[in-house]
């Protein structure tokens, strides 16, 4: 008898903790001020990066990955773009921004540009580089270490890949 009694307590019970939480959204003023905010936080979390020869990238910062929109489809069409991407691997102007797999220092113009050329496959970092960087953080999109030695080795990375573009 008092295992009916607490099963028919239960049951209505039941329905009131499980549509009592429901919460309809009401429609305010105040909610789409709240809306309008959140997306300029998320405006400011784009960098724009400016090179040699009018090239603009943009950076998402939440993101670590680079923005692909005209400017960007723009220099994969030209040539000169290209070379002058290569170019400014040895860039080392510090653009302020900490990425998920550089543990050394921030990011830097030359980053951008290795990662632009690398993202289109105009890279192959084994064939290029002669070094295997394999090990991949799941939150990231780039090798581990990979910009840290891009970091160190600057120069030499810039001539080995312009050994290996053929632009």
């Amino acid at each position: 008898m008092n295992v009916y009694k607490n099963l028919i307590i239960v049951l209505a019970l039941f329905p009131l903790i499980l549509f009592g939480c429901n919460k309809k959204q009401i429609n305010t003023p105040e909610t789409k001020k709240v809306v309008r905010k959140l997306h300029k936080i998320k405006n400011e979390d784009i960098i724009v990066i400016k090179y040699n020869n009018g090239i603009i990238l943009k950076w998402n910062v939440e993101k670590n990955q680079l923005i692909k929109d005209s400017n960007y489809d723009e220099i994969l069409k030209n040539k000169k773009k290209l070379q002058a991407m290569l170019s400014s691997i040895s860039d080392n102007e510090d653009i302020g921004v900490k990425v998920c797999t550089k543990k050394t220092s921030n990011l830097k113009k030359g980053d951008i540009a290795f990662i632009f050329l690398y993202e289109n496959q105009k890279i192959y970092l084994f064939s290029c580089l002669k070094l295997q960087f394999d090990v991949m953080n799941e939150n990231c999109k780039y090798p581990d270490a990979l910009l840290d030695y891009i970091e160190k080795n600057r120069q030499k990375v810039q001539e080995q890949v312009k050994k290996c573009i053929e632009l």
